[in-house]
Formats: C-alpha cells, sequence, structure tokens
C-alpha cells in the first residue's frame, strides 16, 4: 500500500477490497527503466527483468552488482570485454547487470553478496545456473560457452 497524507479506515478497507479482488499491483522497488541502452552490457532495473530476462527467447548472463562494491568494480572491464566478445560471436547471449541495491531481486535468485552471477537459458527460465568460479574473462567465457543454449559461431575454433 502506498503512503497516503490522508489515511483513514475507509482507504484501507478499499485498499482491501481491491487487494482481495485481486486488482493490486505488488510494489516493486525499481530504479527508472533506462530510455538508452548504451555500451554492450545490458542494464536491468526491477521492473524491466521479467521482460529481458524471464521472458526473452535468449539466454541472459546477469550480473547483481552493488555500485560500492570493490569486487564488483574490478568484475565491471572483465564483463564489459565479454559481452563485446559475446555480441560478435554468440548473439544470442544477452550479458546485463543489475544494481541489487537500488532494485528488488526476482524471486527466482538469491543474492546474498556481490557480485552474484546468473545464467539463465532460454528454455530453462525457471532454472537459474549460479557461476561460482573465479571472476576472469576466460573463466565467464567457459561458463557462457557451457550453459549457452545457443552455441553460437564455433566455425572459427573448429577450424583452428
Amino acid at each position: 500500500m502506498e503512503p497516503e497524507e490522508d489515511f483513514s479506515t475507509d482507504v484501507l478497507e478499499e485498499f482491501v477490497k481491491q487487494y482481495k479482488k485481486g486488482k493490486v499491483q505488488p510494489y516493486l522497488k525499481s530504479q527508472p527503466v533506462p530510455k538508452r541502452q548504451d555500451g554492450p552490457v545490458k542494464v536491468l532495473v526491477a521492473r524491466n527483468f521479467e521482460d529481458e530476462v524471464m521472458k526473452t527467447e535468449k539466454d541472459v548472463l546477469v550480473e547483481f552488482y552493488a555500485p560500492w562494491c570493490g569486487h564488483c568494480k574490478s568484475l565491471e572491464p572483465v564483463y564489459k570485454k565479454l559481452a563485446k566478445q559475446l555480441a560478435k560471436s554468440n548473439p544470442d547471449v544477452v550479458v546485463a547487470k543489475m544494481d541489487a541495491t537500488a532494485n528488488d531481486v526476482h524471486p527466482s535468485f538469491k543474492v546474498d553478496g556481490f557480485p552474484t552471477l546468473y545464467f539463465v537459458k532460454a528454455d530453462q527460465k525457471d532454472n537459474p545456473i549460479a557461476f561460482s568460479g573465479d571472476r576472469s574473462l576466460k573463466s565467464l567465457k567457459e561458463f557462457v560457452s557451457q550453459e549457452s543454449s545457443s552455441k553460437g559461431d564455433k566455425t572459427a575454433k573448429d577450424e583452428l
């Protein structure tokens, strides 16, 4: 229930009626949905998470981060490089991030520390896979390659 200046029993009663009818929208702590997506890493917020991760037909690698986190800041250049490389080699994988301190986290994901990374397969949205390896470019690429529904452009590797 939104805080109101004129709170009364009538306001509360109306809220409960609307709730019982299923007409009350859940409150989400969310930053505004970005108007533009600049850069290789897609920015997620609570309000666009469902559409961009759970309803897309692509695989999604999601980083839940905190802006003040030193480990997150160290991961940022590696994560951007990964996103650029995957955009070329496997465009069916979206690399995304969400500030988990400013947005409510989707209930399918458990975030106990920062950064927390999950891979969400296009055909298994209800089963996100937590990344637990080291945060090197090589480890992240191997993880994505191993878990990806679409294996992307493998011809370059096959020809070598």
